[in-house]
């Protein structure tokens, strides 16, 4: 009965190792060439969940197989740290240079999603209450000019400086030098725009980025709902292929605009801060090639699980404030304020030179 046992669990814990060995693999290969390994990124948590709670079974019969599990999961440390902050408890909050908050503000609820009359004026408090230099805010979407968007820039009266651009906004208590905006392809929905700020040792460039998110409508909405609830093999097989075609055609845009930002980077004249909505993971192409030569102030100083996005699909970390290696990290937090479907994020930065 055991052998048999043995060989039924091992049937199943075959391909959740070669799931999470093809997760690590979502970094390192565009989905416009391999799509798969960006669709085992996105489920790397769940894999690792899985081969973890297979590996007691495989220890209690004292079989090999134990090695084989532990050495995939142990492969995928660095993965994990992405994923779970593990920095040291601070005593006390360190001097920065700059500090600034990134907030997916979902459109200041206009259309009600959170059944709340007053997540508005909430969301309003929770931004002028802040005490640091910057705000870089996603789903912005206000018309230029227009009395709506007049109305949030009044609103946000502690900031006297603003940029906005498309989808993405910067508010300011620093005055802005030099502002502009990235232009991507007619048929993504992506924003990104930067400015030039000058602090007390240098002049930073601000990016605030919102990427393509997957475009789930009512069908792969209902479809994620409805798993759970059990559905028909013909359901399951229609919803599934429909979901997959949404996430790799997203993945596959994301990835151009991910070369986009980094070439742009790359030519900045100064230490770069960029936040913004990525709507990706950290286990992700877009990311690799975003974060190439910055550093993540989430790994720096962040603590716990770093998930920000609270929607209704799964919640990951999906928002990020990267900086150039010039620059340090001292502080890292996310809000858990919940007046929208991302939590707001935020850290606080030194120049290198005076981090020490």
């Amino acid at each position: 009965m055991w052998k048999l046992l043995d060989k039924i669990i091992f049937l199943f814990n075959l391909p959740i190792m070669a799931g999470l060995a093809g997760a690590y693999c979502a970094s390192f290969i565009d989905p416009e060439v391999l799509a798969l390994p960006s669709l085992l990124g996105l489920a790397y948590p769940y894999l690792l969940i899985a081969n973890l709670c297979l590996l007691p079974y495989w220890i209690f019969r004292w079989k090999r197989t134990a090695w084989a599990v532990l050495t995939v999961t142990l492969l995928g440390i660095p993965a994990f740290t992405t994923y779970y902050g593990t920095a040291r408890v601070q005593d006390r909050e360190p001097k920065a240079d700059l500090s600034v908050l990134s907030y997916n503000v979902r459109y200041f609820d206009a259309y009600g999603w959170s059944n709340d009359k007053n997540t508005s004026s909430k969301l309003f408090g929770y931004l002028n209450a802040y005490r640091g230099d910057l705000i870089c805010l996603q789903e912005f979407n206000l018309k230029p000019g227009s009395p709506e968007e007049q109305t949030v820039v009044k609103r946000l009266h502690t900031y006297p400086y603003h940029y906005i651009h498309g989808t993405t906004a910067i508010f300011s208590r620093r005055k802005i030098l030099r502002h502009d905006y990235l232009t991507f392809p007619a048929t993504h929905r992506a924003a990104g725009i930067y400015c030039d700020l000058k602090t007390a040792k240098d002049t930073v460039r601000l990016y605030s980025v919102h990427l393509e998110s997957f475009r789930l409508g009512e069908k792969e909405r209902a479809f994620m709902k409805e798993i759970g609830q059990g559905i028909n093999g013909n359901q399951l097989s229609d919803g599934t292929r429909h979901l997959i075609a949404r996430l790799t055609g997203a993945n596959k845009r994301r990835a151009r605009q991910a070369a986009q930002i980094h070439s742009h980077i790359a030519h900045s004249p100064h230490p770069v801060v960029l936040c913004g909505d990525f709507n990706d993971t950290p286990l992700s192409y877009t990311y690799r090639e975003i974060k190439n030569g910055l550093k993540d102030a989430f790994i720096e100083c962040g603590r716990g699980i770093g998930n920000t996005y609270i929607g209704e699909l799964p919640s990951f970390r999906i928002d990020y404030i990267l900086h150039s290696p010039r620059l340090k990290a001292v502080s890292y937090l996310r809000d858990t304020v919940t007046f929208s479907d991302h939590y707001p994020i935020r850290a606080r930065l030194c120049h290198i030179s005076d981090s020490h």
